[in-house]
């Protein structure tokens, strides 16, 4: 069974933690993460230049391990912030059986401190943060009945 779990959550909440501990204890996991393809892309994780190039190459890459491997868990690692982009992932891959929204909630406090622990290279900038916290939406019913399962990590 293919399952496209979509991480949703401001930076610094703990969305590639939770993929890297959930690859850990499951097979066929891959995870595709915004931040290692604008490094692949830019070589920077903090250069924003090629936004267009750094997210259709991260679609591409979620249809392509749905698509080579009948087991596959593909782990979407990034902010997905708003309810439009939550739905359109869930449209967009019907080669996936499952479908799994897991929204990682933190309060702004935390998300600082958290992405002061980051390595340098990957530090957001407490302005953004903060700027990613008050916008991001919590999903709505619409999004929830776009999955098959809904988790909510606290």
């Amino acid at each position: 069974m293919r399952t496209l779990i979509l991480l949703t959550a401001a930076p610094g909440a703990g969305k590639s933690t939770w993929a890297a501990r959930y690859a850990e204890n499951n097979d066929h996991v891959r995870i595709v993460s915004s931040d290692e393809v604008r490094r692949e892309i830019t070589g920077s994780y903090q250069d924003f230049s090629k936004q267009p190039l750094v997210w259709e190459t991260f679609r591409k890459r979620i249809h392509e391990y749905g698509q080579t491997d009948e087991e596959a868990i593909v782990i979407c690692d990034g902010v997905n912030d708003t309810n439009a982009i939550r739905l359109s992932y869930a449209k967009e891959t019907p080669e996936f059986d499952r479908h799994i929204l897991v929204y990682i909630v933190r309060s702004l406090e935390v998300l600082q401190y958290q992405n002061k622990k980051r390595p340098a290279e990957k530090w957001v900038p407490a302005e953004v943060v903060e700027s990613y916290f008050k916008r991001l939406e919590e999903p709505n019913a619409e999004v929830k009945a776009a999955y098959d399962e809904y988790i909510v990590v606290t």
